[in-house]
């Protein structure tokens, strides 16, 4: 077996200091006994849906004040003894892990303090691991941090003598401790698990998304895995999901337990697919943090900057919070490297030779107008970089290659389930955007359009003359859609719809589709068909009849928030309404008001 403790029976002053109180006669029996027990909680992979490793908890006897963590902690700290109750936690949980030959990465606690204190018996855990058979490429060291770190080289070292022998290391609640980012900003770490408190309540707290968000993008550009904790809803879930977070852990998915089992309480539904929406995809995706000077500095600092660090091409200059400037690496350094250069600007002021017209865009501009403005400001813009700001403060900065990057991304990934006649999004991103409105819990409009003869008008001229007809009426959608409002989408065949927020305009979007298809579709037919009105076609009957030319039917659903709980339902009153449509003639619209509909 691993090493035992040996310093608890020898050393006399701790066995008496321990032996002084209730607890501490408690904490002797637990260290001489190993009365201490492990659960494990699994943390899973948002990418692949299954369980990627398990954190290791500890417990105290049961029905004792130290059976909690924290309080066995606490106590032990109070002690003298946190090294040892530390060391027997991690060799139990060890010990037991090997007994279940799970393949999965365990995610061992190491307190600060402990980390220090013991950063030259760290060989322990090694040999512990050796013994059993466990490898150390399966072991992640979780920092916690108990008290503020006070000697952070000491830290840094402790951390890298683990790193040295082949662990992984993760920061255990970024957010809730005394030094979370300098930590990670020292450390570097594999894993960074942010504090439960930012993630419960994420789906209805914008201010909690915005920690979120920032917190992806710093993982993003330092290349750290990020663990949610305290997941324990679908809506939170599904609000981790699309931002992009790495793992998640949390009561939805598996209470800790004492059998680690690899089957987690929540499963995805079946039908679930991941479907981007480009309209709802925003600037903040692409923040990154970057350094700031004010406009008052000397144009010698930026440069003594900008030498240390190749790799950066602009400095932001930012007073106040505001965005005044940027300074670009070549401007300057062409500057400084004309004759006189540096005698004639190496005491100026920042803001006398920065550009003072960067590209600045707000955290919420979609990336559908991001992409349009930095194409219409080609020619003008001196640099690849843009800043983002949150109601005109400065939050970072954003890279057009990243822009480029996602938006092809995005849009090959809805390519895969876009019509191909139409060019517009299939029912799988229709049912997802419905999904994400009665989510929301906001109002909204559902038009179900459908071509009224169109089978007649497609076997009497041609598939490819009826092909018309659908890009057609796809091109009318798309010009009277309001960009980033409107949602089209293309159910098959002669059927569209358009999902709106913009509940009380629904009339004005119908007789606008229904203008635009009444004034153009007769150049469809041959002139002698304009003038007859329409055709004379077999019908679905098999009997040849006359069929005018065609017009529209619109079916008008209002729904209002709460009422649905699936999409079923919904898509059949949206149904029933283009039916009632199509039994007024055609060229009108119906519409069905959910809340009377469902009485």
């Amino acid at each position: 077996m691993c090493q035992p403790l040996q310093r608890v029976p020898s050393n006399d002053n701790m066995v008496n200091h321990l032996q002084s109180s209730v607890l501490g006669r408690e904490l002797l029996s637990i260290l001489t006994l190993k009365t201490l027990s492990p659960v494990y909680q699994p943390i899973v992979d948002l990418k692949n849906r299954n369980v990627f490793a398990f954190e290791a908890l500890i417990r105290g006897p049961e029905q004792t004040a130290l059976y909690s963590p924290l309080n066995l902690f606490h106590v032990a700290q109070e002690h003298g003894c946190l090294f040892e109750m530390d060391w027997l936690a991690r060799q139990i949980a060890i010990e037991k892990y090997k007994q279940f030959g799970l393949n999965e990465y365990l995610f061992l606690n190491v307190t600060v303090n402990t980390l220090m204190q013991g950063a030259h018996q760290s060989g322990m855990t090694l040999e512990c691991l050796g013994e059993l058979g466990l490898s150390i490429e399966q072991v992640v060291i979780e920092i916690t941090e108990m008290q503020p770190v006070e000697d952070f080289s000491l830290f840094v070292e402790s951390i890298n003598h683990y790193r040295q022998m082949g662990f992984k290391v993760a920061i255990d609640d970024l957010g809730g401790g005394y030094n979370g980012l300098r930590i990670w900003s020292e450390v570097k770490p594999d894993f960074v698990k942010v504090d439960k408190h930012f993630v419960s309540g994420l789906a209805d707290d914008p201010d909690k998304r915005r920690f979120m968000e920032t917190i992806c993008a710093l993982a993003k550009g330092l290349n750290t895995k990020i663990v949610a904790e305290g997941v324990e809803d679908e809506a939170t879930l599904k609000v981790l999901e699309a931002m992009g977070v790495d793992y998640v852990q949390g009561f939805l998915f598996k209470k800790p337990q004492a059998l680690p089992v690899t089957t987690l309480d929540y499963q995805w539904p079946s039908h679930q697919v991941c479907v981007p929406n480009l309209l709802e995809e925003r600037a903040g995706r692409l923040l990154q943090p970057c350094l700031t000077y004010k406009p008052s500095g000397h144009v010698s600092e930026v440069a003594e900057f900008l030498l240390s660090e190749p790799h950066i091409d602009f400095v932001p200059v930012v007073e106040n919070t505001k965005v005044v400037g940027i300074v670009w690496r070549r401007e300057l350094m062409d500057l400084l490297a004309r004759r006189f250069g540096r005698d004639l600007y190496h005491r100026k002021r920042i803001d006398a030779i920065m550009d003072r017209q960067p590209v600045v865009v707000e955290y919420d501009m979609s990336l559908v107008e991001l992409s349009r403005l930095i194409t219409d400001c080609q020619g003008r813009r001196r640099g690849d970089t843009f800043l983002i700001t949150e109601n005109g403060e400065f939050k970072g900065c954003g890279h057009f290659m990243d822009l480029l990057r996602v938006m092809t991304d995005l849009k090959m990934q809805s390519a895969q389930y876009a019509n191909p006649l139409s060019g517009l999004p299939g029912n799988v991103p229709i049912n997802k955007t419905i999904e994400r409105y009665l989510f929301s819990k906001v109002p909204f409009a559902v038009i179900y359009l459908d071509v009224d003869h169109f089978k007649p008008y497609n076997d009497y001229y041609s598939f490819d003359q009826g092909d018309d007809i659908i890009r057609f009426v796809a091109k009318i959608l798309l010009e009277i859609r309001v960009p980033d409002v409107e949602f089209l989408g293309h159910i098959g065949g002669d059927d569209f719809m358009i999902i709106t927020p913009r509940v009380n305009e629904y009339s004005s979007i119908c007789q606008s589709v229904l203008s635009a298809f009444r004034s153009r579709i007769a150049s469809y037919y041959s002139p002698q068909d304009q003038i007859n009105g329409g055709i004379s076609a077999v019908g679905r009957d098999g009997k040849e009849e006359f069929f005018p030319i065609m017009s529209l039917s619109l079916g008008v659903l209002l729904v209002e928030p709460g009422l649905f709980s699936h999409q079923q339902k919904l898509a059949s009153l949206a149904t029933k309404a283009k039916k009632e449509a199509k039994a007024l003639g055609g060229n009108t619209f119906a519409v069905i008001h959910s809340q009377v509909a469902l009485g």
